[in-house]
Parts: structure tokens; sequence; C-alpha cells
């Protein structure tokens, strides 16, 4: 191992080892929990607040263990939406007489916080991605490319292992279902379920698109034989490809040099 890719790969050791399909299980356990939720006879607004109470306290469980999935930069995050989790479902369960009012408020107070975090975080990938929007196919030119393609690197592919759009599109679900359920003006326990239902389905998609963004990550790294330092991998699986070529570059055209001296 070069000295270029060892601290790359302390970077790695301390990302968390969490495989990619157990994050994907846990996502589908996630959707097929809130399937089950709208199976579920609950008649009274304090069988509903215990069952989002519970909804909540799992989800705050979820997010700690995704603190060991993602790189350090990006663990907090993860912490930070486990500790709101845990207070919404103090609240939830602890509220004396739950009405359809608080209830509602609680889901949407909840989905709207995590709606936000699901969108900021993918326009940070997306920043991510921009900013490396054409490497290296655009930037690594002659003997630079061809060193890219002799370390195995999948240069056509870089640009799509962070999946941005995952979370965006999920995180604006989640936003307005939460404006749905605060502004809802009637009383109806039927929704009171569904929002639940579709609180924890989102919570299930998020999961999904966590999966599908590390199994994407790590199947770059394997070809580039590098780990990312931050939570989405494009930056760093590029700069990667392109500090191995460039290294590679270098040597080739000192070795051309020296054959015509």
């Amino acid at each position: 191992m070069s000295a270029a890719t060892a601290p790359a790969h302390r970077n790695g050791e301390r990302a968390g080892g969490v495989p990619w399909w157990l994050v994907l299980a846990a996502g589908i356990a996630w959707v097929v929990f809130a399937l089950a939720i709208l199976q579920f006879d609950l008649t009274t607004e304090r069988s509903i607040a215990v069952l989002l109470g519970v909804v909540l306290l799992v989800s705050a469980v979820s997010e700690m263990i995704a603190t060991t999935a993602t790189a350090r930069d990006w663990r907090w995050s993860h912490a930070l939406l486990a500790v709101l989790c845990v207070a919404g479902g103090v609240v939830a369960l602890a509220w004396p007489d739950p009405t359809f009012t608080v209830v509602a408020r609680i889901v949407a107070w909840y989905l709207l916080g995590k709606g936000i975090y699901d969108v900021v975080n993918a326009f940070v990938a997306r920043r991510a991605e921009l900013r490396t929007t054409g490497l290296p196919t655009e930037e690594l030119r002659g003997t630079e490319l061809r060193a890219a393609e002799r370390h195995g690197a999948q240069v056509a592919d870089v640009r799509g292992t962070a999946q941005w759009w995952m979370p965006l599109i999920v995180g604006m679900f989640e936003i307005g279902v939460a404006f749905w359920a605060a502004a809802y003006p009637n009383r109806s326990l039927t929704l009171l379920v569904l929002w639940v239902g579709l609180a924890a389905l989102a919570t299930g998609l998020t999961k999904i698109a966590m999966a599908t963004r590390m199994r994407g990550v790590r199947r770059e790294l394997a070809a580039v034989d590098m780990f990312p330092s931050t939570g989405f991998g494009t930056p760093a699986v590029a700069e990667a490809t392109r500090s191995h070529a460039r290294t590679e570059a270098t040597a080739e055209e000192g070795r051309g040099q020296g054959r015509f001296a």
C-alpha cells in the first residue's frame, strides 16, 4: 500500500463496519412495518400516540446504528436526529391525554424535521457531485486517463455513486405530509394512523437510499483501493482516482524522459 493510500484506509476504518446489506434490510423492515401499521385496529388517540412513540424511539435506534455506517464528518447529524426522535417519542408516550391535534402535530414536526434533514443531505451530496462533474473523464487526459484505467477505476461511473436525488424525493414527500398533518382541520383517526405509517415508510425509504449509496461507493472503492473521507463518496472516489492517475502519469513521464536523455 502506498503512502498516499494509507490515510484513506484509516479513514475507512473509522467510517464504521456496518455492511450495506444490513442497512438495506433495516429499510425493508421499516417498509413492511409501515404497511402493518395501516392494518392495526386503533380506535383512540391514546393508542395511536403510543404507536407513534414506539415508531419514533425505534427510529432513534436506527439513526444511532446509521452513525456507525457513516463517515465521521457526518455522524453528528444522525446522532442529532436520533436525539430529536427520542424527544418526540417521549412526548408522545408521556402526554397525559393526547388529542387528535396533539398527535397530528407531533407527527408533523417529526416529518418536517426529518424532511429538512433529508433535503439538506441531498443538496450537500449534489454539491459534492458537481465539484467532481467530469472527473476524471474531462480532466484526465492522455497518460493520466490511461493510468486511471490501468488502476481499474470505473471513470464513467464515478458521478453516479452518490444517488443524491433519492433523499431529495423522500425529503420533499416528508415535508408535504408534514404540512398536510399540521393543517388538516377535521378529526380523523384513520388519517392519524396513515400519517404514522407514512412516517415509518419515509424512514424505511431513507435507509434504502442510504444502503444504495453505501453499495455504490464501496464498489467504486474496490476499484481504486480507497475509502472516502466524507459521507457521500463521490469526491473521495474521484480524488482517489485522480491521485492514482497523476502519480502513475508522473512516473510514466519520468520514464519517458529517462529513455530520451
